[in-house]
């Protein structure tokens, strides 16, 4: 009968420090390992930043371009121009779908430092959309920006060397190249 006692005892205390703690302002909800998972997957979501969630291949490449040219500080508007007319000229697309996309790509670089060690990252989501056609497009692409103002920087034969490597890895794995 003791040991009835002593167990009831225990549910009962246990009932009142979970009271308590509730009472308290600790949420109950969080020492459930299914609330717990479902916060984890939630974090890891919105934790990752807006340029390695991008999985279409043309924001992938527009924004691979216009990180090639603000490399160097910041856009002139004649590469601004230049940049917009590469865009109209490769994607078939209008002019105010070129201006969308290049202002988007610009805003979500605004905090990188550097471009090169985030290609693989950015590539990650969208490398298995892009063919043979469409890589040979993104460096024409890559090279016509890094010429804007002179001569590629090393900064910018870097993003070109990342890049390259990435699709090189890529295709190696499936075979595709």
């Amino acid at each position: 009968m003791h040991i009835i006692i002593g167990i009831i005892t225990a549910i009962a205390g246990l009932i009142w420090a979970l009271r308590s703690l509730q009472n308290a302002g600790v949420d109950l909800n969080s020492f459930s390992p299914f609330t717990w998972a479902r916060r984890r997957r939630w974090e890891k979501q919105l934790g990752v930043k807006p340029i390695h969630a991008l999985t279409d291949s043309m924001e992938v490449a527009a924004l691979l371009v216009v990180a090639m040219a603000k490399t160097e500080g910041e856009i002139t508007r004649e590469s601004k121009m230049e940049i917009l007319a590469i865009f109209e000229e490769e994607f078939a697309i209008q002019r105010k779908k070129s201006i969308e996309m290049f202002s988007s790509s610009a805003h979500m670089l605004q905090n990188i430092m550097s471009m090169d060690e985030e290609v693989k990252h950015v590539l990650a989501p969208s490398i298995t959309d892009f063919q043979e056609s469409h890589v040979q497009k993104l460096l024409k692409m890559l090279n016509k920006a890094a010429a804007l103002e002179g001569e590629a920087t090393a900064a910018q034969l870097a993003i070109i060397q990342a890049v390259e490597m990435q699709f090189n890895s890529a295709f190696e794995k499936t075979d595709n190249w």
